[in-house]
């Protein structure tokens, strides 16, 4: 097999290869430093290549389909940028030294030279090199294992368990044991994987951890569709549901933070959790609800009894737990509408970093390449596919 290959990628290409046994070139570079990396499975990574300080180096970016090609170009774009202006791109990655700092092959690799060859038994190691080591050792190439956040680890177990349940629970309890030994022996300091029990993988959520159906989410648009709450209130729990925003984000909203002309709702920074500005497209039927908000109250979108000041959390949530008492199928919160939105557009095949957007958080270590994009048009895809997903489940309730 011929190590590198000097092509255009395409998605084309990119769809031919992926999840399909390959026996081309191993690497495939593309104009600007963008590359791909193809396992003999068929698994792609992106990667930019880049001259530094007269030495060739290389980042990994990520693995498609959860990265799109257009992404990637985003990325490399700005990190070649970086270059050109004498900023070295590692740097972007939110830490320097993040290059020097272990991914997972690496981690892998220190356990087994100092621990699985040195003290477990030969069928053991033959079962440990056969599975986790062999499954997991290119899993988030070239990124640090301590910046990799629980989204992506929950969607690569996610993956696991598709094709295999009972195999992702012993992957996960192998991989958390491999990593948490590094972490005794200080190779590394801190992961979000330890975040992800094996519970969790192939099983439902614990209760406080409510994720809602598309049906539950129908049945709960319908109820507040009926109730006798103040229009304000019905709309704000109707967007809240679309947007999977923070409560307070719509609940404080004003007229101006909604921008026609650009299409934008923008959460100003004293108003967001994470004192960052807040973009998020304005998506049609959010739209639909927004603009009967405005023609019925002006600045102060969705106020309490007073028009000149919004509905306080206590009405909001009174409001809220009368929808759940009058449905009866269980505990539920505003914040569930943001886990739930999460959590089914990352089954539609949604990107971690388009839905982190989406959920109004910052994006840290390597993934932080990913904030200086609002990702607006992939989010605003997404927003009108969870929209349409339950509009359907509404009409054929009411049918």
């Amino acid at each position: 097999m011929s190590t590198e290959n000097n092509m255009a990628i395409s998605d084309t290409k990119l769809r031919s290869i992926y999840g399909k046994p390959y026996s081309g070139p191993s690497e495939i570079t593309d104009s600007d430093g963008l590359g791909i990396r193809i396992t003999p499975k068929g698994v792609i990574s992106f990667q930019f290549r880049f001259r530094w300080e007269g030495k060739q180096n290389r980042m990994g970016l990520g693995r498609y389909p959860a990265l799109t090609l257009r992404e990637a170009r985003n990325i490399v774009a700005d990190l070649r940028e970086s270059a050109d202006k004498g900023i070295d791109p590692r740097s972007l990655t939110g830490n320097n030294k993040s290059q020097d700092k272990p991914t997972v092959k690496d981690c892998l690799d220190y356990w087994k030279e100092n621990y699985v060859d040195v003290t477990l038994r030969e069928k053991t190691v033959a079962l440990y090199k056969s599975t986790v080591i062999k499954q997991m050792r290119d899993a988030f190439s070239g990124i640090p294992v301590e910046d990799i956040p629980v989204r992506m680890w929950v969607e690569r177990f996610t993956e696991e368990e598709r094709i295999n349940p009972r195999r992702a629970r012993h992957l996960l309890i192998q991989l958390r044991s491999a990593i948490g030994w590094c972490m005794r022996r200080q190779f590394i300091s801190t992961t979000e994987l330890m975040l992800l029990q094996p519970k969790d993988i192939g099983v439902k959520p614990a209760v406080g951890e409510t994720t809602l159906s598309y049906n539950q989410l129908a049945k709960i648009w319908m109820a507040i569709e009926r109730s006798r709450g103040s229009t304000s209130n019905r709309l704000l729990h109707q967007l809240l549901m679309l947007y999977g925003a923070r409560n307070s984000e719509l609940r404080l909203a004003i007229k101006g933070e909604f921008d026609r002309e650009e299409g934008l709702w923008v959460v100003p920074a004293e108003k967001s959790k994470t004192k960052k500005i807040i973009r998020r497209p304005i998506f049609s039927a959010a739209d639909d609800l927004l603009k009967k908000a405005e023609m019925t109250y002006g600045n102060v979108l969705f106020p309490g009894e007073n028009l000149k000041t919004p509905i306080t959390i206590s009405g909001a949530n009174k409001f809220l737990r009368r929808i759940k008492d009058s449905l009866g199928f269980g505990e539920f919160s505003s914040h569930d509408f943001r886990r739930t939105l999460a959590t089914r557009l990352s089954e539609e095949g949604v990107a971690p970093h388009v839905i982190e957007k989406m959920l109004g958080h910052e994006l840290g270590g390597v993934l932080s390449v990913y904030n200086k994009h609002d990702w607006i048009a992939e989010q605003k895809d997404a927003y009108d596919l969870y929209a349409e997903k339950i509009f359907w489940h509404i009409r054929k309730i009411s049918d």
